[in-house]
């Protein structure tokens, strides 16, 4: 009965100190809006959200007072205006309010009875309102288009993030299996040296064999020593990304050896497809050509004159109903600002487009260079492990020949020295497998979403 209780103490203690594998899926729960190189990557969104609000506010409604009372020697009057305005996307101005003016007026010769009037008022830019755009408008909608570009700009700089993680990520765990290599090839050696240690007691073995078995652990340790400091700058390189300590990702977690590698089942013509559908940096590109035909769309206004029409209808408390009609026009003769704008939005769309076609043109050549590296990798590995196989069995022999005295320390080492390098070739293959993988899937878009951002289609 103690002995089943202190089992399962152990057992309890065990489970309690046991530490979490992290696997690249728990990388992504640490990619906040609170990690400083994910606020980084889509801080500039915020701005713009913002940006569209402000000039949203310039079709916010807005009551205007005005209050003037004069007593000069030849003159006097008092006046009083409230109205309330409302500016259109077309750039129509609303306006209506009250008004009262008494005495001699120097401006306008506004004057009315004691009771004021109330007006009505509209304001029409004719070729605004016939083109349906003002610069209120313009600037509206430039900000709106401006706000879904650096949503997806946030989600090419969360691509480019994920790519900088993960690259770390893998090679952190091909730093860990190489000092594991390194470790189990220390352990060989302080195993080997107990042996020794017994047949030079025994005199069946001269005593220089102790030396070089001694000699082994030195220099193996000092590889380790190095691979550790190697492995330890690319912990620190890799959790900063986590934004938390070193010391506590080891207190929490564990590194994962590398696995085999799965098969990269893509081919050339489907990731290009894929990547020209979900890459969000070649969203950006249309919404700026959208951007510039919006200004078109401004520039065309250019060749026409500036002609606003105002209506005004008054209706006086005491005396009877006024109108007023207003005539304004501006027309530049010569027309350069509006010729050169429109040669330069053409040229814009032009550029933009020609930026546009270089991308595509780049993602297709990466892509199909990263698939046909991965497909050579993936021989190089195959030869490998076979490589492996044969080197093992010729540490095998030598050991067997050591033990029989037919063979020395010094061959012994050299045979684990070379499986170990076969092995670590092997490991630097699955590492540019992996390495290249991830450009693959950076190229075609891949990326994680962020806990309240905003999705666009």
């Amino acid at each position: 009965m103690k002995l089943t209780l202190l089992l399962v103490l152990l057992l309890s203690w065990s489970l309690l100190d046991a530490k979490a594998l992290f696997g690249v899926d728990k990388i992504t729960s640490y990619l906040t809006q609170d990690n400083p190189y994910v606020y980084e990557a889509i801080g500039q969104e915020y701005i713009y959200k913002e940006k569209e609000k402000y000039y949203l506010g310039d079709f916010d409604a807005k009551l205007l007072a005005k209050y003037d009372k004069k007593d000069y020697p030849a003159s006097d009057g008092e006046y009083f205006n409230a109205s309330l305005e409302k500016p259109l996307e077309n750039g129509m101005e609303f306006s209506m309010g009250y008004r009262k003016a008494q005495g001699t007026q120097e401006y306008n010769n506004i004057k009315t009875s004691s009771e004021g009037e109330a007006i009505v008022a509209v304001k029409i830019p004719v070729f605004s309102v016939l083109n349906d755009m003002s610069q209120r408008k313009l600037n509206l909608n430039l900000a709106t288009l401006d706000n879904v570009k650096f949503n997806y700009k946030s989600k090419d700089n969360l691509r480019l993030l994920y790519f900088k993680i993960l690259t770390t990520y893998n090679k952190l765990l091909y730093s860990k299996s190489i000092l594991n290599l390194e470790n189990e090839l220390l352990f060989r050696a302080k195993k080997r040296k107990v042996i020794i240690q017994k047949r030079v007691k025994a005199g069946t073995e001269p005593d220089i064999s102790l030396l070089e078995v001694e000699q082994q652990i030195i220099n193996r340790t000092q590889r380790i020593i190095s691979q550790s400091n190697d492995f330890s700058t690319l912990l620190v390189d890799f959790v900063k990304y986590l934004n938390i300590s070193k010391e506590a990702f080891e207190e929490l977690y564990e590194l994962p050896s590398m696995n085999e590698i799965e098969e990269n089942v893509l081919n050339v013509d489907s990731a290009i497809d894929v990547a020209l559908e979900n890459r969000p940096d070649l969203k950006t590109f249309d919404y700026e050509i959208k951007k510039i035909n919006l200004n078109q769309r401004q520039t065309n206004t250019l060749k026409y004159p500036k002609l606003n029409v105002s209506l005004y209808g008054a209706h006086d408390f005491k005396y009877e109903n006024g109108f007023k009609i207003a005539l304004d026009m501006d027309f530049p003769i010569e027309r350069r600002k509006y010729e050169a704008k429109y040669v330069e939005n053409e040229k814009s769309v032009k550029n933009i487009q020609n930026d546009k076609e270089k991308n595509i043109m780049n993602i297709k050549a990466n892509v199909t260079n990263f698939l046909n590296s991965l497909h050579n990798l993936s021989s190089n590995m195959a030869s490998a492990k076979d490589e492996i196989v044969l080197v093992e069995k010729l540490e095998e022999a030598e050991n067997k020949k050591y033990s029989l005295g037919l063979s020395n320390l010094f061959m012994v080492n050299q045979r684990e020295i070379y499986t170990l390098e076969i092995k670590k070739k092997l490991l630097k293959y699955k590492l540019d497998y992996l390495l290249l993988e991830q450009e693959v899937k950076t190229e075609i878009g891949e990326t994680f979403e962020i806990m309240g951002t905003k999705q666009y289609d």
